[in-house]
């Protein structure tokens, strides 16, 4: 039985962080059903057991993905909460400036900006 990956656990761990850890639980329950499938499916030398095989195998990556994500959204939200407490601020940063220093780039840097760097 191939079961599709289910949108609304996908929704629910993306609208807030704290159903992060229940989404996470969730697609690895997921997960191990179509690791299952996928191990009864590989017995099927057919082309319909190729063909479901293939399927199966990107369900499983699919997931896969998804749980990266969910676990990377829920380390760069530890991250941003840890790094606004120790810099005593207290507000936390905005999205830009989140996404800025998530990819290495300094959020004070902007189009057309100059940053002397000779000095």
């Amino acid at each position: 039985m191939v079961t599709a990956v289910g949108s609304s656990t996908a929704t629910a761990g993306a609208s807030g962080g704290a159903d992060n850890s229940s989404a996470i639980a969730a697609l690895q329950k997921q997960l191990v059903t179509a690791r299952k499938a996928l191990s009864e499916a590989a017995k099927d030398t057919s082309d319909a057991g190729k063909q479901k095989t293939d399927l199966l195998s990107q369900q499983v990556q699919a997931i896969q993905a998804q749980i990266a994500q969910l676990q990377a959204a829920a380390a760069q939200k530890a991250a941003l909460a840890q790094s606004s407490q120790s810099s005593g601020a207290g507000a936390a940063a905005s999205p830009a400036t989140a996404t800025a220093t998530a990819q290495g780039r300094s959020p004070y840097a902007t189009v057309g900006s100059v940053i002397d760097t000779q000095a």
